[in-house]
This record gives C-alpha cells, sequence and structure tokens, in this order.
C-alpha cells in the first residue's frame, strides 16, 4: 500500500503545559470570581482569559488558522450577553446551544460523502489514500460520527438538567467532571471500535501504529506497540 499520506501540511506543535494552564484557568478565574464578587465579574474573567488563551495557540501554530477569530467572536457574544442579561442560563445556555449545533452538525455530516470522522481522522493520524477511499472506512467513520453525535446530545440533555438543578458553582465543577469522563470514554470505545473494523482493510496496519508515527512527528518516541 503506497504510503501517501493526508494532509501533507506540517504537523503543530505538540500541546505544552501552558495549553493545559489555558485550558482550565478559566474555570478556576470564573469559580473564584464568582463566589467573591459574583457572576458579572466571573463571566468577565473567564472570557478574557478563553480569548487570550485562542490568541496564545494561534501564535504557537495550533491548528486554528481561519477558526480562531470565529471561535473569538462566539466568546465575546457569549460574554457580553451574559454580562448584559447577568444571567448564567444565557452565558452557559449559549454554550449548550453551540454543543447542540455540533451534535447536528455530526449527524448531518454522516449522511454526506465526507462525514466529519471520516475527514479529520486523517488530521490525527496518518491515514493513506487508499485507506480513506475503501468503502469501510467511509462506512465505519460515518458510524462513529452518529455516535458521537447522539452522545454529544445526551451530554446536552444533560448540562440542561444539571443546569436547572445545581448551583452554579457546581454545575461548572460537576459539568467539568462528568463531560471529561465522558470524552475519555468516548475517546477510548469509538478508538477501539475504529482500530477493529479498520484492521478489515487490506495493508491497514491498526491506530496505535499510526498513533506512534504521529507521536514520532511531535519528536516524541513511544515504546512500540508490538514486540519485534
Amino acid at each position: 500500500m503506497a504510503d501517501d499520506t493526508s494532509p501533507p501540511a506540517p504537523m503543530p506543535p505538540a500541546p505544552t503545559r501552558a495549553d493545559v494552564f489555558d485550558q482550565y484557568m478559566p474555570i478556576v478565574l470564573f469559580l473564584v470570581l464568582n463566589s467573591i464578587f459574583g457572576l458579572v465579574p466571573a463571566i468577565a474573567a473567564m472570557t478574557l482569559w478563553a480569548i487570550k488563551a485562542q490568541i496564545s495557540r494561534y501564535r504557537r501554530g495550533l491548528p486554528l488558522g481561519r477558526v480562531m477569530p470565529i471561535i473569538v467572536v462566539y466568546l465575546l457574544i457569549r460574554g457580553t450577553l451574559g454580562i448584559i442579561y447577568d444571567s448564567e442560563d444565557v452565558y452557559f445556555g449559549i454554550g449548550i446551544g453551540a454543543k447542540a449545533l455540533a451534535a447536528l452538525a455530526l449527524l448531518i455530516s454522516a449522511a454526506m460523502r465526507r462525514n466529519a470522522t471520516g475527514y479529520a481522522l486523517p488530521y490525527l493520524v496518518p491515514i493513506d489514500r487508499e485507506t480513506k477511499s475503501h468503502p469501510e472506512y467511509r462506512a465505519v467513520t460515518r458510524r462513529v460520527s452518529i455516535a458521537v453525535g447522539l452522545i454529544v446530545f445526551a451530554s446536552v440533555g444533560f448540562d440542561i438538567w444539571l443546569l436547572q438543578n445545581a448551583s452554579i458553582n457546581k454545575f461548572v465543577l460537576i459539568r467539568l467532571g462528568v463531560n471529561w469522563g465522558a470524552s475519555v470514554a468516548t475517546i477510548l470505545s469509538m478508538g477501539l471500535y475504529l482500530d477493529r473494523r479498520l484492521r478489515r482493510i487490506p495493508g491497514f496496519p491498526g491506530l496505535m501504529p499510526l498513533v506512534e508515527r504521529r507521536l514520532g512527528d511531535f519528536g516524541m518516541k513511544p515504546p512500540p506497540s508490538s514486540a519485534e
């Protein structure tokens, strides 16, 4: 099988400690400021740090491209409306609505020729052209798009219920823990499913060898997935 992988663009830098810090600092700021000063300062700080994080990732060369301005505008609109209405329902409701739209987009993409999972997977691991053109690849990634879309819709329902039945700080903490756990479980289960089904394609080496190759592109040297 030819080693014609996609996309051919250079690999972006690996996530750093700064990326992890930027991911969780807005939450810490929100919890602290909401407890001391109230909702509006908490929303303002969370919004400004989230925007700063997006700009920092863009400057470090992480794959945002033209999407970065859209994310910044979304964060500004969400934060501004949350501050104007001084409402956690408005602020977090916008985020929940965006998540629901993402789930809907996944399901719609599953009905299209190029579903979201099939399009995104080659950006995560090096998939060659023959694999991407195989009917099994299209069928499996389509099922994954549907499954993930339904899981995200379930997460939306949980977020709505939690927002109505918990204090705002509890909402933020519980949602963080539940969504993190659900994300890990989804990634692992979908990864195992993809690996098992894609191995039916002649010449496909399995996801772990491809992950190791991608880590090698980052300059990392993971242990081999199988004994030589």
